[in-house]
């Protein structure tokens, strides 16, 4: 068996994905009165969630955001497309009750493999 020279090894293998992840929307509920509202599940899948690189922290800050996380997902191609309409839950005791805004979505056009998220919480 002889090894490929041009195979490179991935930057995140399945082992990193181990924190669940919740995309949902907030929308308006069947009924008599207007102002409630419902949420609605879209997604849910295993993150890496980081720190935001300084390159990530320029697009939060002309975003106003008082805190930051950076995840990354399996690209999951049309099963769910994010949009910055969405809310997202990181389901880890160290983000309990936060509801984080998607901020910007950043596709890896290179391998189709993986979409890195900025998410921000406003202040």
């Amino acid at each position: 068996m002889s090894i490929n020279p041009n195979y490179k090894k991935p930057n995140i293998v399945a082992g990193d994905l181990n924190t669940p992840v919740t995309f949902f929307e907030f929308q308006p509920k069947d009924g008599p009165d207007p102002d409630e509202i419902e949420k609605k599940e879209l997604y849910s899948c295993t993150c890496l969630a980081y720190n935001p690189s300084s390159k990530d922290r320029e697009i939060l800050n002309a975003k106003g955001t008082k805190e930051a996380m950076t995840i990354k997902i399996r690209d999951p191609f049309l099963d769910y497309i994010p949009d910055n309409k969405h809310k997202v839950v990181i389901e880890d005791f160290r983000y309990k009750n936060k509801i984080w805004e998607i901020v910007e979505v950043s596709p890896d056009l290179e391998s189709n493999q993986f979409l890195k998220l900025i998410l921000g919480l406003s202040s």
